[in-house]
């Protein structure tokens, strides 16, 4: 390992950031963040038994690196996903193969309504994309065969239950729709439901059955809680203290337009509306429908950092251009 390289991990800060490793040729490899900048870069530099095989072969290739101060982990977390998306690293795997990312439909438009996997969306009931691709299919299977849709598969038609009662295509539009749009549980109590009344006639098999079905979406749609907040609320003020200042960023649909930092003294002197409006951009953003692949890694990051972080806080606006 260069002596020189380690010389300077010594001189690096404890704060927060993003660091860029390169290879001889000065191409970017691999992005990383950090919650302390010096201990993090650092830990390359040492043996260590943990490594993986391929932090192995990107450190025999390092040959220099950079790094990025930022305020605050958050900000750590918003430049590294904006830099692999920039430089697309060898070593960086997620945020790097948009390909895996697809939409799933809801087609109400034919006088059968049906659930479609697409790879570019669709002007209408799209949503996504899903970074879960693999996913998606199992989830379409699952809903298909609770709703009685996609009859004329064989195999599909076989599976579902001839004494399910046919459910009218409003009701079924309703509760998909609403599912993906305003977390309504239908889905998880349908399937609950049925899950109780096979244990009841002593089909076990069927309730694993149903019971795994039933996990499945339920952790499907609390993913889907971050997609649903980013597009019900247009603008929002997260609130995070450090030390003894305060930073504010101004969202809108789940992606800040810009941030500001005060000092807790100062911070008290504004509402905050008063705050958002002095962070305003000239022009009003335009509306997000539906999101892009790019953009929902920012908003999957975001407001998982919210959630596992309980000084934060999120404040909800109005609309600021009115």
């Amino acid at each position: 390992m260069n002596d020189n390289l380690k010389e300077q991990v010594r001189h690096l800060p404890l704060t927060p950031g993003v660091y860029l490793m390169k290879d001889k040729h000065g191409t970017v490899i691999y992005v990383g963040k950090a919650k302390k900048l010096r201990e993090r870069v650092s830990s390359y530099f040492r043996k260590n038994n943990q490594h993986s095989s391929k932090t192995i072969r990107m450190i025999r290739q390092l040959s220099d690196f950079e790094v990025l101060e930022v305020d605050t982990e958050l900000d750590a977390l918003l430049l590294e996903c904006h830099l692999i998306q920039k430089y697309r690293p060898i070593y960086n795997r997620q945020m790097n193969s948009f390909e895996k990312y697809k939409y799933i439909e809801i087609n109400t438009e034919q006088p059968e309504i049906s659930i479609n996997i697409r790879t570019v969306p669709t002007k209408k009931n799209c949503f996504g994309p899903f970074s879960t691709n693999r996913k998606l299919s199992e989830l379409k299977q699952i809903l298909e065969n609770l709703y009685g849709l996609n009859q004329t598969n064989y195999w599909q038609h076989s599976f579902s239950e001839s004494s399910t009662s046919l459910l009218d295509s409003k009701t079924i539009s309703t509760e998909l729709l609403e599912a993906l749009t305003l977390n309504n549980q239908m889905p998880q109590n349908r399937l609950e439901t049925k899950m109780i009344l096979a244990s009841e006639n002593q089909s076990f098999e069927k309730a694993l059955k149903l019971r795994e079905d039933w996990q499945f979406i339920t952790r499907f749609f609390n993913q889907n809680k971050k997609l649903i907040l980013a597009s019900q609320t247009n603008w929002q003020l997260l609130i995070i203290p450090i030390q003894s200042k305060i930073k504010y960023y101004l969202i809108y649909q789940g992606l800040v337009v810009s941030s500001r930092t005060l000092t807790k003294r100062t911070a008290t002197k504004y509402t905050p509306n008063e705050l958002a409006k002095k962070m305003l951009p000239k022009n009003k953003p335009d509306t997000i429908y539906p999101f892009s692949k790019q953009q929902v890694d920012f908003i999957t990051i975001l407001y998982s950092y919210i959630h596992y972080h309980k000084e934060c806080q999120l404040v909800e606006l109005t609309d600021l251009f009115v």
